[in-house]
């Protein structure tokens, strides 16, 4: 995959467009992290940058968002979004699923929920699972149902409360 960035004429509107092959939950997910990011960028320009002077905002929006940090141990890791499948707590802990392993994230669920892009929801009361990475919903009689991802043997639980939003 390749990223390319193509300046317009001033009387053109700014437009991103995404192509390929086959529409994939990856897709779907950078296109959600994307659209995540245009929502939340600032709207207006930094008043405070001058020629002479840069503006705090370093890189523009995209760093104006914050990215949790993930951990194993003492090792820090960086974790792109669309590699998660879901966050949930275990005790005190906050940790982050992917597809074969499990990060510790000093963030609580609910700083976890203002940062993530539109792709992740509130499943329970100690879940926020990766939607584009969901592969079924089991739902029981019972006021929970088992939530599978793709490709992953790991599986979260979903509330009813929650499930209506999933």
């Amino acid at each position: 995959m390749r990223v390319r960035i193509e300046e317009i004429p001033e009387n053109e509107s700014d437009e991103i467009i995404v192509r390929c092959r086959k529409d994939t939950p990856e897709i779907r997910s950078i296109c959600s992290d994307i659209e995540s990011l245009i929502r939340r960028a600032p709207s207006e320009p930094d008043r405070n940058a001058s020629p002479n002077r840069p503006s705090q905002r370093i890189g523009g929006p995209l760093n104006a968002i914050p990215t949790p940090e993930f951990y194993k141990g003492e090792e820090q890791y960086y974790l792109s979004f669309s590699e998660i499948l879901f966050f949930e707590t275990e005790g005190e802990k906050v940790i982050a699923h992917t597809a074969t392993d499990s990060y510790e994230t000093k963030q609580r669920l609910y700083e976890l929920e203002s940062m993530l892009p539109g792709s992740f929801v509130r499943i329970s009361r100690s879940s926020i699972a990766n939607v584009a990475h969901i592969f079924s919903i089991q739902k029981g009689l019972t006021r929970v149902g088992l939530v599978t991802f793709r490709g992953s043997y790991k599986e979260v639980y979903v509330s009813r409360k929650y499930g209506r939003h999933a």
